[in-house]
Order: structure tokens, then sequence, then C-alpha cells
């Protein structure tokens, strides 16, 4: 089978790259195209990113940058790693012809759109035949979860399979990369953050809403990312639909000097009692369910759920199996429900909470006739 030529948008940004990077060598698909922003039009990737271009392969790198203004219909698949003030209306103009995978939340909560982990709940691809009838489009949209929210469901969709949630209570500490190109290489680059005293110590939220730079870099915790903890709750009952509706949740979400990896602890209130024994177990019963439905899919991890005896560790873990499973560790009974669990999840904000993520998506469209 010829493979299936693939345009990339957003190609110099953080999401771009990893796109990149599981597309260059990828069995069915092939990248033919990258396109930025109209300033570097004209211009090679290695030229235009000013992100580590290491692992990419030299005539990837020659490629030149094409205007995303410009965008032709002459694709299989365009991958969107655009930008959220831009994304809707170039993600929109391209479905009219071609499907387009997207990291970007700009269709994420529309009816008609399905937000897609396969091995969750892989079946609900098939709105997009009545999003295309809705919209009078031949192609589609497809985007991934928010980053932070793939780890989060993951970690219960076996649980929501098996014992009622009654709530759950989520803490994120995320990556730096989970911020966008601009945050990453300013993190990578600045020197210890200034110390804010006396007069000069106002609130964290101040400056980000004024845009200072320092308030996400070195020797600090941001309290707050804009959008984030709605964009949880949101989508986690999006995803969990089909297992379970009404259940209680609540997250609270903040950024941490870590390059790679999103990190959570999770507190879930359940009906009936359960033990850690038995939730291990649950996700033994998904991981074997998964790997007969999903395994045969170029981008699938050998399991979706690593249990570790310890506290996952991105800089130890976020690349297992691809950065694209779940890494669960402390598994305990919570003290603070009569029923219920609490454990920690970590999962790569890069490759199973972006462009990895959705071109598995993209690999389960081409197997159901969507591509």
């Amino acid at each position: 089978m010829p493979k299936k030529q693939v345009a990339i948008m957003g190609a110099t940004g953080a999401a771009g790259l990893e796109f990149i990077h599981t597309l260059q060598d990828h069995p069915w698909f092939e990248i033919v195209a990258l396109y930025a922003s109209e300033r570097n039009r004209g211009k090679t990737l290695e030229e235009a990113c000013r992100l580590s271009l290491e692992g990419v392969h030299q005539d990837i790198r020659n490629l030149q940058l094409r205007d995303v203004n410009d965008i032709s219909a002459s694709y299989d698949l365009i991958c969107s790693a655009l930008p959220s003030e831009v994304a809707r209306d170039l993600e929109e103009r391209c479905a009219v012809h071609t499907p387009v995978v997207s990291t970007t939340s700009a269709f994420r909560y529309e009816e008609d759109v399905p937000l897609i982990i396969p091995e969750i709940n892989g079946e609900t691809i098939e709105k997009v035949r009545q999003q295309q009838a809705n919209r009078n489009w031949k192609g589609w949209v497809l985007p991934g979860p928010n980053c932070t929210t793939v780890g989060l469901v993951l970690s219960l969709a076996p649980l929501a399979q098996l014992r009622r949630i009654e709530s759950v209570i989520m803490t994120s500490y995320q990556a730096v990369s989970g911020g966008g190109a601009e945050l990453l290489d300013l993190w990578r680059t600045q020197g210890t953050m200034p110390q804010y005293r006396g007069d000069q110590a106002i609130s964290p939220d101040t400056h980000i809403a004024r845009g200072d730079p320092f308030f996400a870099l070195n020797e600090n915790v941001i309290g707050y990312i804009s959008g984030e903890e709605q964009k949880v709750r949101k989508e986690t009952a999006k995803i969990l639909a089909h297992l379970q509706k009404g259940f209680k949740i609540d997250c609270s979400c903040v950024r941490v000097p870590v390059e790679v990896g999103h990190f959570e602890t999770v507190f879930a209130e359940t009906l009936e009692p359960i033990s850690p024994e038995e939730l291990v177990g649950f996700y033994e019963t998904f991981n074997d369910r998964s790997r007969r439905e999903f395994g045969f899919l170029p981008s699938s991890p050998s399991s979706c759920i690593h249990v570790l005896q310890r506290s996952p560790q991105p800089r130890l873990d976020a690349y297992l199996d691809g950065g694209m499973a779940a890494i669960v560790g402390r598994i305990e009974t919570s003290e603070a429900y009569t029923c219920g669990l609490k454990w920690q999840v970590l999962s790569n904000n890069l490759q199973r909470g972006a462009a990895k993520g959705v071109i598995q998506v993209a690999e389960y469209a081409l197997t159901r006739d969507l591509l």
C-alpha cells in the first residue's frame, strides 16, 4: 500500500517537531510538506526552528517551509500543531477538503467532534461521518485531548468500566514543554529567575496576565495555567461518557520546572469498596484488551498502563513504551473516603499527550476507511 501523504501545520513548534519525529520513519505515512508562519516562508526547517532538531533526518531539515495561509488540498492528511489563536479558522479551511488531526483545542468541545483515545473510546470515531454530513466537509477534524487529560483518563478508564466512580480529585504537576515552544526555549536559555521581594512581590497571576516570561522558568512553581482545569473537567467527562456519566471531578493544575512529563496525583471515590490489588487487575485486563484490539497500530504501546511499585518519575519514566503509556504508581487505599483509592500517574505530554497520540488516532481512522 502506498504511504499516505502528510502535511504538517505549525512545523517549527514543540508539537510540530513531535509530529516530524513520529512520522519521518512511519510505515503508513510520509511527510511531504511543512507549513509555518508567513515570516518563515522559504526558509528551511533547519534555518527557522529554534528548538533542537536532534534526531530529525537531514532531508526533513532541508524542506522549505510554506506559508500556512496558502495550504492546499493536495494531501491525504494534514497534521495541525498551530497556535490556538489561528487554529480554528485554518483547520476548518483544511477540513473542507482534507482530514485533519490536531493537537489544538479548537474543535474539542463540538458535539459532532469525537475526542478519542482509541483504547478507551475508539468506537466514537464513527461520529466523523455525521460531522462531515453536518458541515458539508469532504474531510474531518479529529483533535487529541489536552495533554493533562490523557494520563488521568487512561488511569481512570479501567476503573470506570468495572466500578461506579462517585468523584475524582486530581492535581497535576505539568512540564514546561506543555506550554509550547516559546516557553520551552525561554526555560532552557534563561538563568535563575529573579526573586521578588517587598513591594515587588505581587500576585503571580498579575505577572502572568501582563506576560512576564520569568513566571514559568527555574526554581519556581506556577499555581495557575489559564483554562487548563476547565479543559480537564470537560474532556474527562466527554471521553468517559460511554462508561460513566455524572461523577464529580475537580482538579488543580500547576506548572513545575520539568522539561517533559505531566505528573498527577489522583483521588477516586467509588460506590463500592475496591482494593489496590483489584485496580492492578483491572489495569492488566485493560492492557490485554488494548493489545488485542489496537496493538497492530504502529504507534500503540505494548502496554497502555505500566504499574510501578514506586512513584513515577519524569526523568526515568516519561519515555517508557515510546512515551505512549500511562505510568501509574503508589496505588493505595484513600483514608479520605469510605470507598476509594489514590495513585500517582505520569504521562508524556509531547508523545501520547500531543503528536504521537493523534497520529495513533489517524492510524485507527485509516483502518476504519476514514482516510
